[in-house]
């Protein structure tokens, strides 16, 4: 039997019966304009945690995790040039990447070497996918996301797969949730009283059907508001 391993936000272990089962991987859907990289950074103090970054250099990521960074190793890769520039101003809030322009191909067999030298139970974070995403090339980019789920299955470790929702979704996003054993989307809906994230898991592969919408609160912690019914 797998064990259930903590995300880290209160309220959201009780709802998936107490965490996330290892060897998962989980995809993040968001915005780029979200809030969405929280629940990254309160699973990361849970468990140690490689932190790949496609389209950040590691000390932009670094100083964002600033207090919980002991346990982890940030590795960045180089973005995808051919993605849309207007997106990456959305993300990284500029139409350059930090990082120099090589073959798509080292992209890749960077991510599929980092994730293959881990040996133990840790949390890996792919963020974003998206310049991933964007390839031509199906079979290559099935194969580094199904490298990602067997090593998972190996450590015990859970998989985090950031995925940045656009008018356009990235040719190969079917792909990414397709092997996703969970899906998760963030959205920032506009009410009366103001704006709210909403939280839906569409999608929980051998585990509870959560067909609740949950509202997530970002304050001094992530947690679900259980205040009231939704």
């Amino acid at each position: 039997m797998t064990e259930k391993l903590s995300t880290g936000i209160r309220g959201l272990d009780r709802e998936l019966s107490g965490g996330i089962q290892e060897g998962s991987l989980v995809s993040i859907v968001a915005g780029p304009a979200t809030q969405s990289e929280h629940i990254f950074h309160k699973v990361i103090k849970e468990r140690p945690t490689v932190y790949i970054t496609t389209l950040r250099d590691a000390t932009a990521v670094r100083d964002r995790l600033h207090g919980i960074d002991d346990n982890v190793s940030v590795k960045d890769v180089l973005g995808n040039q051919h993605m849309d520039k207007e997106l990456i101003k959305e993300i990284t809030g500029t139409r350059q990447n930090s990082m120099s322009l090589t073959d798509t191909d080292d992209t890749l067999d960077s991510v599929y070497e980092t994730i293959d030298d881990v040996d133990r139970q840790m949390n890996i974070v792919l963020d974003p996918v998206n310049p991933l995403e964007q390839r031509e090339d199906r079979d290559a980019y099935g194969e580094l996301i199904n490298k990602f789920k067997s090593k998972l299955l190996e450590t015990g470790g859970i998989g985090f797969l950031h995925c940045i929702s656009h008018e356009d979704s990235p040719p190969l996003r079917d792909v990414t949730l397709t092997i996703s054993d969970m899906v998760a989307r963030l959205e920032l809906e506009a009410k009366k009283n103001g704006m709210e994230y909403k939280l839906t898991i569409p999608k929980n592969r051998g585990g509870k059907i959560l067909l609740t919408e949950f509202e997530i609160k970002f304050d001094s912690e992530v947690h679900i508001d259980d205040t009231r019914n939704i």
